[in-house]
């Protein structure tokens, strides 16, 4: 949900509405004046808020400009904010980049000061799609079958010297780097010690740390080991019609999840676009069947009345 141009009337509207769908938690983006708009009245309708953020994308144009350096190289020598993949603002900043975790680090503590924000939610906490999910390749006139170099990240400065280090071999002179287990886990351990680090930063300020995540089949292809991470929470979006299944998948994948965690709550992110609303029952059924422990809806633009009315029924009902 986006904060963006709200005023009283916009927040007490669509507050009212979301209270009356049983919906207790928002993800919301936007500068932290516009938040601090959200939870003067967020309090009356028992919501809370979480900053929803795009953690490792960047497109802020002065660190586009004055910090080149930052961004992730490819397989082909190429960084990600000169040549992008799949999208325009797929941007990406290198985890292991010591002045990015500093960044990173400031932005979560400036955002933390905000007293009434329940937690952080960190989007876009990964690498690129190294492969895309199967349903979206041919929106890019992609076949994808194996890792190719322009989608493979990062082969920057900082990377090779760790690894180097690490493993007694710069990645570019690996044979085959998407068949090397060590390059694999180092690229899964950046992010890990990323996200470990911020939740650290989060939790020391009593807010809630999480993050949207993809599937587990798809957590190689963006270097997520999302079950190392220190989080209350994890989100994964299980959006059925990306990977051309239907909605039992979301079942399968909720219990796989769960599988994986100890602590770690899991909550389903369902794709409203892809669920008729008559279909928005049968989604949650599949969720709360797999032992999910919550469902969440992406997005709040996309509900039609018709899914609002579902998500009513569902309070009444249960």
């Amino acid at each position: 949900m986006n904060s963006k141009d709200r005023k009283e009337d916009d927040w007490k509207r669509d507050f009212t509405k979301l209270q009356k769908a049983g919906i207790s938690n928002i993800f919301l983006s936007g500068k932290p004046e516009d938040l601090e708009n959200a939870l003067k009245y967020a309090t009356d309708f028992n919501l809370q808020i979480h900053n929803w953020i795009f953690t490792m994308i960047c497109n802020d144009e002065n660190i586009v400009k004055n910090h080149p350096d930052w961004f992730t190289v490819n397989g082909l020598g190429q960084r990600s904010h000169e040549n992008p993949q799949y999208v325009g603002y797929y941007k990406w900043l290198c985890p292991t980049n010591p002045k990015v975790q500093e960044y990173l680090k400031k932005r979560i503590e400036k955002l933390c000061t905000i007293s009434e924000l329940a937690g952080i939610h960190l989007d876009y906490i990964r690498y690129c799609d190294v492969i895309l999910p199967i349903g979206l390749q041919p929106n890019y006139n992609l076949i994808q079958t194996k890792e190719e170099p322009q989608f493979d990240y990062c082969y920057c400065a900082h990377c090779r010297s760790a690894f180097k280090q690490k493993a007694g071999i710069d990645p570019v002179e690996l044979v085959n780097p998407s068949e090397d287990p060590t390059w694999l886990q180092f690229r899964y351990d950046s992010i890990t010690n990323i996200v470990n680090t911020l939740a650290e930063i989060i939790h020391s300020h009593k807010k809630i740390a999480t993050a949207a995540v993809f599937p587990t089949i798809m957590q190689k292809n963006v270097r997520q080991e999302w079950h190392k991470w220190q989080l209350e929470a994890v989100y994964p979006m299980l959006y059925h019609s990306c990977y051309n299944e239907d909605l039992s998948w979301i079942n399968n994948e909720v219990q796989k999840g769960k599988q994986l965690l100890q602590s770690t709550k899991l909550h389903s992110g369902l794709y409203v676009p892809s669920i008729e609303p008559s279909k928005l029952t049968q989604a949650i059924k599949f969720t709360v069947d797999g032992d999910a422990d919550g469902v969440s809806l992406f997005d709040f633009n996309t509900m039609a009345d018709e899914h609002w009315k579902v998500m009513q029924d569902e309070i009444l009902n249960n």
